[in-house]
């Protein structure tokens, strides 16, 4: 529904569910990003809590499991969108480096409206239409601003802008609704706890119990999540402090990472090969990950599956193979090896022009069962 960096695969959250739960189980899902799996547990009757650092899971969430009741009701909050005069001005300080002056007057008019009367549909229409008439390369989930978008943006700017911006947010807003239609016929029910905006490291769990952990954690340092959504947060209403702080407690670039011992030797021994340079961040990578991933297995109920998706990133030319540094960890804490499945990719989108220690990016990807 709307372009998220490294979205988890839904078919593999779809496997785990169906083969280690059933209706009415609890599902977690520590490192939530897009909310994959909250769509699945209730396309499958099973309850869930999905969690993440980033603010933008919990309108994601409500988006992707909204279930419209018609095309009107939804055109009908559009259109009122589009008439909007009011203005809306973002808090934050760098919205006129990704917007000329005359994109950013009607945008504002359409946000203000959305602000008054929030609508989860509404919401992605905005934000791709937000994302397209920016400098904001719309191609790629990174924010990022390239020399094609600037030209494209000169181009658009020559002719009818606002009629193609109004255009746009209507086709966008009707593709947000025949997603929700479709979801609406394979939801089957479930009760979904999304919290959005919270720091994953200090997060208090209670004595909630899961039948299933299934989750994707950030590989190494290839995805910088917050700093992809500058843009989006910006128009939902937060400021550079906001953003700041969220950019500084985003794993492996926390400040203060937990003092977790890393329980493997496959790590020590890669680790004593890592650049200076970038030891620092594999270390808290690392250590952030596996106290998370720790606290969240800790609500496992007994004989409960923890279903751990990962690929093998580098740290300054180093391949830590992710899985086996992730068992070996959880096997020394108690916690049986079942198997790993493995995914071979066949294609990926890449940033081939840049600077990248990994330039043909990850081959493979695997899926590692634990039970406690």
């Amino acid at each position: 529904m709307y372009y998220y960096p490294a979205r988890f695969i839904p078919q593999v959250v779809r496997w785990a569910i169906q083969e280690y739960t059933r209706a009415g189980d609890w599902v977690l899902d520590p490192f939530a990003g897009s909310a994959t799996v909250c769509v699945e547990a209730q396309i499958t009757d099973r309850n869930s809590v999905s969690l993440d650092l980033n603010p933008l899971l919990s309108h994601l969430a409500a988006a992707k499991t909204f279930r419209v009741s018609s095309w009107e009701e939804v055109s009908s909050i559009g259109e009122t969108v589009l008439e909007n005069k009011e203005l809306y001005t973002p808090k934050w300080s760098r919205i006129t480096y990704w917007h000329p002056p005359e994109f950013l007057h009607t945008l504002r008019t359409m946000w203000a409206a959305y602000h008054k009367e929030p609508h989860p549909l509404v919401l992605i229409a905005l934000l791709k239409t937000t994302k397209r008439f920016s400098f904001a390369d719309d191609t790629v989930p990174k924010l990022f601003k390239s020399k094609m978008k600037i030209l494209e943006v000169k181009k658009l700017l020559e002719g009818d802008y606002r009629s193609l911006i109004k255009e746009f947010f209507i086709g966008s807003l009707k593709a947000a609704y025949r997603a929700s239609k479709e979801f609406a016929n394979y939801y089957s029910g479930g009760v979904s706890i999304v919290r959005g905006g919270v720091d994953l490291v200090h997060y208090d769990f209670g004595d909630q119990r899961f039948r299933l952990l299934v989750t994707s954690p950030p590989y190494g340092i290839a995805h910088e999540y917050i700093r992809s959504v500058k843009l989006e947060l910006a128009w939902l209403g937060f400021t550079d402090s906001e953003i700041t702080a969220l950019i500084k407690r985003e794993i492996p670039y926390n400040l203060n990472p937990p003092r977790t011992e890393i329980l493997s030797h496959t790590f020590k021994k890669l680790f004593s090969i890592v650049k200076p340079s970038v030891a620092g961040r594999c270390e808290t990578y690392f250590r952030s990950v596996l106290f998370v991933l720790g606290k969240a297995m800790a609500q496992l109920e007994s004989q409960g599956v923890a279903a751990v998706f990962v690929g093998n990133a580098t740290f300054s030319g180093v391949e830590f193979p992710f899985h086996q540094v992730f068992r070996e960890h959880f096997e020394a804490l108690g916690y049986s090896y079942e198997r790993l499945l493995v995914d071979r990719i066949k294609s990926r989108r890449l940033f081939r022009g840049r600077l990248n220690s990994s330039p043909d990016g990850i081959s493979s990807e695997r899926l590692l069962i634990l039970r406690k």
